[in-house]
Formats: C-alpha cells, sequence, structure tokens
C-alpha cells in the first residue's frame, strides 16, 4: 500500500502494481486501515489462507474490523523498535539496494537513448513493487528471528 496526498488522476485509469490510496496528510488513518484489512482479508479468503498481522499501537490501528482470514495482534507497547520487523532494517536495506539497482538501469537506458532521465510516480510505483517482490521468504523470516520470533516447532 502507498500512501499518498493526493488522487492521482493520470492513474486513476491505470493498472497499478501496488495499492494507492490518499488522504490530505498522506498519514495513515482508523478509516484507510480498517478498509486496507478489509481488502486483505477478502484477499486472503480467496486464497483459503489464514495469516497473522502484528502491529503497532498506533492509533490508526484501535478499530479492528471482523475478519476471519487475518488475525491482528498487536505488538506490546514500547517495543516497537525492537521487534517490528520492518524496523530491524534488513529489508529496508534490500529493498534500497534493488531501488538504487532499478533507478541506475532507467538512468543508463535513458542515456543510451538519448533521452533527459525523468521518473513519473508510476514508474516509481513499479520499481517499489519489483524491489519488494524481489524479498524473499527466508529474508522475512531472518527479519522476525532478529526481531526475536521463534519458528513453530509444531506448524499446523
Amino acid at each position: 500500500l502507498i500512501l499518498g496526498k493526493k488522487i492521482l488522476d493520470a492513474l486513476r485509469s491505470k493498472s497499478l502494481p501496488v495499492e494507492y490510496t490518499s488522504n490530505k496528510k498522506a498519514l495513515m488513518n482508523q478509516e484507510l486501515f480498517s478498509s486496507w484489512l478489509t481488502k486483505l482479508n477478502k484477499t486472503m479468503g480467496k486464497k483459503k489462507r489464514k495469516i497473522l498481522l502484528f502491529v503497532d499501537n498506533c492509533t490508526a490501528h484501535n478499530s479492528i474490523p471482523p475478519l476471519k482470514w487475518v488475525n491482528v495482534k498487536f505488538l506490546p507497547a514500547k517495543t516497537t523498535s525492537k521487534l517490528q520487523v520492518l524496523d530491524a532494517g534488513i529489508i529496508l536495506k534490500k529493498t534500497s539496494r534493488y531501488y538504487r539497482t532499478e533507478v541506475v538501469r532507467k538512468f543508463i537506458s535513458d542515456i543510451e537513448d538519448g533521452k533527459v532521465c525523468t521518473f513519473n510516480f508510476l514508474e516509481t510505483m513499479q520499481f517499489a513493487s519489483k524491489c519488494w517482490n524481489k524479498i524473499t521468504d527466508k529474508t522475512i523470516a531472518n527479519c522476525f528471528k532478529s526481531c526475536g520470533f521463534k519458528p513453530d516447532e509444531n506448524p499446523a
């Protein structure tokens, strides 16, 4: 989910590689989070897949709708920097490296084509999607491990 300040008319008719939504301050709020959770729940239901989602105590997370396929668990207060997987920095480092690679590729391609290198919002969303999709399950599992989570010895 990418959250911006305004609805981008130029992107309305295009098939986006990521979900995009907006509000005045480009900040997550209860309404947007609830809507996103409901969509995620529907997607998981179509796949008959139950998932566990850890969230922090941000006020946007205060109103959780009834969900069948997504189990939302709150991290204990004041532990976000230690337990939140994205705060561990591993995924950020990898996606940043992948993103820079994509930018350099486009830059070189445009130079070779004799064009001035520019980026539009759709291209940056495509880069972000491509970079996220390169993150492996193993990387995510290692992030949880580095935050102190242990694998289930008896998975269902």
